[in-house]
């Protein structure tokens, strides 16, 4: 008893309500409270939640006030806004007992990094104690503002109704949407005024994040509520992946078939995985992506038979060549392995990317690159991923179809300046032209265009990704009025 004491007086001796550079109400821990013992793999929940998000993840850091912190990150940055859920799992076994803090750091565009620092926390995974006592009896302080009281559990996720699906009208050529990444008014006007039905979001699956779930569940009901039919495309960790191997894929099954529970229109299994920057380094093996895709297929379907399922798009590349078959697979040789294993018989749609065009969608040659790969021509990529599944009868849905341009942002990073010559007036004259090219199409059938990008507003030296966005800086959109001229009365 006399140790038990000693060991809370300590724990109250050390606490200090450690000032928080995150004033905004955007961002907190809720748990773990200060004063804590920890044990196993800890949730993490809060909020991060600002307008102009980059990224965040977890530090911790031993607790000593004699010393600076040396700051470790104990999760996977993520990109995805998170309101009162989990931010992050902190495996505490990876660490000797003792006491810690821990550190939500957040990253936004427009300010400094923001940080939310919660302790002491004590990792007590050897600690025995006398039977029913689950906490040392040390009466805790106040605590700052931006975190949450004490509490003997994690808080319970807010229950949030399904909304069906709205069943949009297309009045296009074929069916378009866009990938989004902001839940704003601005976003969906956009999308409307461009005679959009469907809005796709990017949902990340990481072993043991439940989470992850109602992050699908919010996009899902974001798209529906205001009319649009979603594309959910879910790709998992590729380091778990290599971890587990063939022992990952019912887990990941698992997860896409809860996610189709939900009622999506349409799941994308993985995204560009003849990359290693998407697959694991050596492991890139279009067969085993099937087996993947084929326990995948089977979740969904069994979940609800009505979900539109997509193969994953293989990055356009011709760079095997220089890189090597453990870190690429050139893009038509990996669509001839998919098709070899049979990828058509667990999927609707077979998924495609085009990306990287710098002339009108029409040309078959005459693009100034050197060497001259056919995957810069849209009517050749699209000739270069059908030709594979030619007997198959499956159509091709474009889960990313974009022009790079720097027009109101500036020079473009070293390794995408072959895009500096795209004006924002090409961009939306050519996105209007892929619609209709894609639409007419006569030997292969397009069922789906979605436009990469429609809100992304990330422009940095390795991401120009707001470069592609058809919402520009200024927050026109040209492209919106390119492509909503194709509008007339059609078919849903």
């Amino acid at each position: 008893m006399k140790k038990r004491t000693f060991l809370g007086l300590i724990l109250f001796l050390l606490f200090i309500a450690l000032p928080l550079s995150a004033q905004d109400a955007g961002i907190s821990i809720d748990w773990p409270p200060p004063v804590y013992d920890l044990t196993g793999k800890v949730n993490v929940t809060g909020t991060v939640n600002p307008p102009d998000l980059v990224n965040y993840f977890l530090e911790a850091a031993e607790f000593d006030e004699s010393v600076e912190p040396f700051w470790i990150p104990v999760s996977l940055p993520s990109n995805v806004p998170v309101v009162n859920g989990v931010l992050g799992v902190w495996d505490t076994t990876l660490y000797a007992d003792g006491l810690y803090q821990l550190r939500l750091h957040v990253r936004s565009r427009s300010s400094e990094d923001a940080y939310v620092i919660v302790g002491p926390l004590r990792i007590a995974n050897t600690l025995e104690r006398p039977i029913g006592e689950t906490q040392p009896p040390v009466a805790l302080p106040t605590i700052a503002a931006t975190v949450a009281p004490a509490a003997t559990l994690p808080p319970e996720p807010t229950e949030v109704a399904v909304i069906p699906r709205p069943r949009p009208v297309n009045q296009l050529p074929i069916p378009v949407g866009g990938h989004v990444i902001k839940f704003e008014q601005t976003t969906v006007d956009a999308m409307n005024s461009a005679g959009m039905t469907w809005m796709k979001w990017q949902i990340p699956f990481v072993i043991g994040d439940d989470s992850l779930v109602q992050v699908a569940l919010d996009r899902l009901n974001f798209a529906h509520q205001n009319g649009f039919n979603v594309l959910l495309s879910i790709k998992g960790d590729k380091n778990e992946l290599d971890e587990l191997d063939e022992e990952y894929y019912p887990l990941f099954a698992d997860f896409v078939g809860r996610i189709a529970a939900l009622g999506p229109d349409a799941i994308q299994v993985w995204n560009e995985q003849n990359l290693d920057r998407e697959w694991p380094n050596g492991k890139i093996d279009p067969a085993a992506y099937v087996e993947m895709l084929r326990q995948a297929y089977e979740a969904i379907k069994a979940a609800d038979p009505e979900v539109f399922v997509i193969t994953g798009a293989p990055a356009p590349t011709g760079a095997e060549g220089a890189f090597g078959l453990a870190a690429v697979w050139n893009d038509d040789r990996y669509y001839q392995g998919m098709a070899n294993a049979g990828a058509a018989n667990y999927a609707d749609c077979i998924g495609v990317h085009y990306n990287e065009g710098i002339i009108a969608p029409q040309q078959q040659g005459g693009d100034p690159r050197t060497p001259d790969y056919p995957t810069r021509y849209l009517p050749l990529m699209i000739q270069r991923a059908a030709f594979p599944f030619r007997g198959d009868n499956i159509p091709l849905c474009f889960s990313e179809l974009g022009y790079l341009t720097p027009d109101g942002y500036g020079p473009l990073p070293e390794g995408f300046a072959w895009a500096s010559g795209n004006t924002v007036e090409e961009q939306a004259t050519w996105l209007r032209d892929a619609v209709e090219i894609a639409a007419q199409f006569s030997s292969v059938r397009i069922a789906l265009i979605i436009v990469w990008n429609v809100d992304f507003d990330v422009y940095t030296e390795d991401d120009p990704q707001g470069g592609y966005a058809i919402i520009r800086p200024d927050g026109s959109c040209p492209a919106c009025e390119t492509i909503g001229s194709l509008k007339s009365e059609g078919e849903g």
